[in-house]
């Protein structure tokens, strides 16, 4: 082969192995694209043992009417005023994972703070209504390494403690 066809041959085999890379690539403007281009990664991400939960909002199935279903936030956050709750039972669930603390407040009428670990936790508590509330506010103070989950439902009826 000529110094001349060497080069050719070069450049051929280098535009082919460019060419997947340059198909993968679109111009967005902006906007989204109409259908999602399957990406890969080049290493694998390594498996966790542990669930992370906060990853979906807790289970709060019981309850009739969701009223707050959050989850992979940090740190601290006013999550929603409830204009307002009928007499009943409020559920609340909440999960976190990370070092330090969260305190929860619903209003007037809760407030507790669960420890949060490196594994994954779940806390349910319910509050017993025997009135509507209006104006209800509720919201989470985390510690900046704490990563949770908040989920409130309601359902009627409740029993008060014995």
């Amino acid at each position: 082969m000529d110094k001349l066809t060497k080069v050719r041959a070069a450049v051929t085999i280098a535009f082919a192995a460019s060419v997947p890379l340059i198909a993968g690539c679109t111009a967005h403007n902006g906007q989204s694209s109409p259908r999602k281009t399957p990406t890969a990664s080049a290493s694998p991400s390594p498996r966790s043992s542990a669930i992370d939960l906060t990853k979906t909002p807790p289970d709060i199935s019981g309850s009739a009417k969701t009223l707050v279903r959050l989850a992979n936030r940090t740190g601290s956050e006013e999550v929603a005023v409830i204009g307002n709750i009928k007499a009943g039972t409020v559920a609340v669930a909440t999960e976190c994972t990370g070092e330090g603390k969260t305190t929860i407040a619903i209003g007037k009428l809760a407030t507790y703070t669960i420890p949060c670990a490196a594994t994954p936790s779940t806390t349910y508590n319910e509050i017993g209504l025997a009135s509507s509330k209006q104006q209800v506010e509720i919201t989470v103070t985390a510690s900046p390494e704490v990563h949770w989950g908040l989920s409130v439902g309601w359902r009627s009826g409740f029993q008060r403690p014995s």
